[in-house]
């Protein structure tokens, strides 16, 4: 009632500016005070305020909130209106149409967003609905602080937002999955590229003459409304969740190697760094229970700037820190859910690029040759059978080394560090760095019996195709500065012979 009381006040004054005939839409919100929004088909100046006592009529020129809502070219100064409680007094079709728009819109950004930041464990996402609403507050909340007071205090209703998301998964870019909806693999595969500044495209297309006009007439007059305590906002990251082993985790937990022993054991625990040099991965113990950490270490890594330099060309190794840990957190799911054995993820600490994993207890494939283990050749044969049976499901490891494989008491055998995975490549690289990367700890002839074994369990499942090209010039030349040369031919001699039998 009083919607349709105040209409006519709305009408008498759009009648004394002969404005009438071109009405369009009309929207009321009552967010602070009874505001109307009415949509002109023409309107010069773009926007003007007409006011009365306890009455405010916003009159907007239809073709620049169109071109808000679908192109943020007002900065959504007017778009981010369809946010808040409104009813359409006028023009409901047109008014279901551009909200509609506007939140499939910031759907398919948040999402790229996502992607551009999370990469290949996007796809280990769950995202509430509710996130894209307060994300999208946020954003414009820390774009125009004065506009604060427009989203505090009021129920949100994130409805509109499942619906958006609905139409992405018919679009096969989102999943839905109990709690919210996961982005897709095909989702990952055409955003992954984009800069996790794309979210700042839109401001190109801003016309900043005419949005300077508006910020005294839709922005600063919201400074009036202002307290002194401006308040706060719900996090929108606590509506995002990681799917580990142990449920789902709030993407905005982030523990830290002794806050997780603490959380996850109830008391002190013992953190012992293993591995090389340029490893940062940690063993944490407590009591007879053992977990693994891997910091993934920044861009300044030697061991992958100068992996990427020597093999420019033939190999590109992945080197920033993120996409190695997305890439980690999507294959050992991957593989797992294809039957393949890997550690199970507990908890991520995205802020820090930590990951903390189950502890695989066993015997590597090198240490097995190393130690001379009398049934090393059996073991290197079920690894070549389990690296070509990650080929047929169209994995790549990336950086296949025989320290990855580590075969249990009970004889499963565990694909671990998988930072390096992808979809892409030739998997004879794979094969090229597991038979000829032992070459550097061992001597000509055991290498040579371990690679052959290697390719004998490969040609169970896989491709002798793929055998073939491991030994390309181009591949084994990469180990020229890490295996010996004469260890080089030996394995290479008894590869060629294994392929003319």
């Amino acid at each position: 009632m009083v919607v349709v009381g105040m209409l006519s006040s709305v009408e008498r004054l759009l009648a004394e500016k002969g404005v009438e005939a071109g009405v369009e839409a009309v929207v009321y919100f009552p967010v602070r005070r009874p505001e109307y929004v009415v949509l002109v088909s023409r309107l010069r100046q773009g926007v003007k305020v007409l006011r009365e006592p306890g009455l405010h009529v916003y009159l907007v020129d239809k073709s620049d909130f169109v071109d808000d809502v679908y192109n943020s070219s007002y900065a959504e100064v007017f778009a981010h209106r369809l946010l808040l409680p409104h009813t359409v007094v006028k023009g409901e079709e047109l008014m279901q149409i551009l909200e509609k728009t506007y939140r499939r819109e910031t759907v398919r950004q948040l999402l790229k967003d996502l992607v551009a930041a999370h990469k290949y464990a996007a796809v280990n996402l769950v995202v509430e609905p509710r996130y894209f609403l307060l994300e999208k507050v946020r954003r414009i909340v820390e774009t125009f602080p004065l506009l604060r007071s427009d989203f505090s205090n009021i129920l949100l209703d994130e409805r509109g937002f499942e619906d958006a998301a609905s139409e992405l998964v018919s679009e096969g870019l989102l999943n839905r999955v109990d709690g919210g909806y996961s982005p897709t693999l095909e989702a990952v595969k055409k955003f992954e590229k984009l800069s996790v500044l794309s979210g700042l495209e839109p401001l190109r297309r801003i016309n900043l003459i005419k949005l300077s006009k508006l910020f005294s007439l839709l922005v600063f007059e919201a400074a009036s409304n202002l307290s002194s305590q401006s308040p706060t906002l719900p996090d929108p990251e606590q509506h995002i969740h990681l799917r580990t082993s142990r449920g789902l985790q709030p993407l905005s937990k982030q523990l830290d190697i002794m806050e997780f022993v603490r959380e996850y054991f109830g008391e002190e625990g013992h953190v012992k760094r293993v591995g090389g040099l340029f490893n940062s991965t940690y063993v944490i113990e407590v009591g007879s229970e053992k977990l693994f950490a891997k910091r993934y270490m920044s861009w300044t890594d030697v061991k992958w700037v100068a992996a990427r330099i020597w093999t420019a060309w033939i190999k590109d190794f992945s080197i920033n820190p993120s996409t190695r840990l997305a890439k980690e957190i999507y294959f050992l799911d991957f593989l797992r859910g294809h039957g393949f054995y890997t550690p199970e993820i507990i908890h991520v600490n995205w802020r820090d690029k930590i990951l903390y994993t189950t502890y695989v207890e066993g015997e590597t494939l090198l240490d097995a040759w190393l130690e001379k283990n009398p049934e090393r050749d059996v073991f290197a044969e079920e690894v070549g059978h389990v690296l070509a049976s990650v080929h047929r499901v169209g994995g790549r490891l990336g950086d296949c080394k025989p320290e990855s494989f580590i075969k249990t008491s009970d004889g499963k055998i565990f694909i671990t560090d998988v930072e390096q995975a992808s979809f892409d490549g030739d998997p004879a690289w794979d094969l090229m760095e597991l038979i000829f990367y032992p070459g550097h700890y061992l001597e000509a002839d055991e290498a040579a019996s371990l690679a052959e074994h290697v390719v004998k369990g490969y040609a169970n499942v896989g491709d002798t195709g793929v055998i073939a090209r491991c030994l390309k010039t181009s591949y084994v030349r990469t180990m020229s500065l890490w295996t010996p040369p004469w260890v080089v031919k030996e394995i290479s001699d008894r590869v060629k012979h294994f392929l003319k039998a």
